[in-house]
């Protein structure tokens, strides 16, 4: 099984590098962090990818060199609290980028094995339908509409595209709000459950945990 997880340097990205680590024949991972990701790759005998996700080049040749892929995880992710009358381009941009639109160019440059599986980090919309997070909220509706439409272009192929929507996490994710509620599941929890649902024969298009 050739695996390829983007953001996986990012909390629940390394924990499911670490869940998959050992099950995959072919384990890639992708991240930002160079010095992060090599060592990360390196513990667990990965290839490591560094790229920008908003750079179209860049993710082309990402999946060029991944290659046709089994299971592919978009886990990179960001937020920022900005007020709509509030938020600068840069924030806005950074944070479409690493939500809805390296994904897009993920896909449009994705290599897929025969009956290959996608999944996708998502969320329940209420929770995040709140003041100061219309650029995260607005990006992952986005996400999610485009792999409604993913479903549908790829369904001849039998290719699955999964969107897991997710309580809160403890992940780094949280810094620029604070700190994660109380209640808040630990990433490696999150990660085991995640990779269990995603390799049931009968998953559904949208997990929710």
């Amino acid at each position: 099984m050739r695996v390829l997880i983007i953001g996986a340097t990012g909390g629940i990205g390394e924990a499911l590098a670490r869940q998959v680590a050992g099950r995959a024949e072919q384990l890639w991972l992708h991240g930002r962090n160079a010095e992060a990701l090599r060592a990360l790759a390196w513990e667990l005998r990965a290839h490591p990818i560094v790229a920008d996700l908003g750079s179209e080049e860049a993710v082309r040749a990402m999946m060029s060199q991944a290659g046709p892929i089994d299971r592919l995880i978009y886990a990179a992710g960001a937020v920022a609290r900005q007020a709509l009358r509030e938020h600068d381009e840069p924030t806005w941009h950074a944070v479409w980028t690493a939500n809805f639109e390296g994904a897009r160019r993920v896909l449009r440059f994705a290599q897929w094995q025969p009956r290959a599986r996608a999944l996708f980090l998502g969320v329940y919309p209420d929770y995040v339908r709140v003041p100061g997070l219309g650029a995260y909220a607005t990006s992952k509706a986005a996400l999610e509409e485009l792999l409604g439409v993913a479903r549908k272009e790829w369904r001849a192929e039998g290719i699955r595209f999964i969107l897991a929507r997710l309580p809160a996490v403890r992940t780094p994710l949280w810094n620029p709000l604070g700190s994660p509620p109380r209640n808040a599941l630990e990433p490696d929890a999150i990660a085991a459950r995640l990779w269990e649902l995603l390799e049931q024969e009968d998953v559904p298009d949208v997990i929710s945990l």
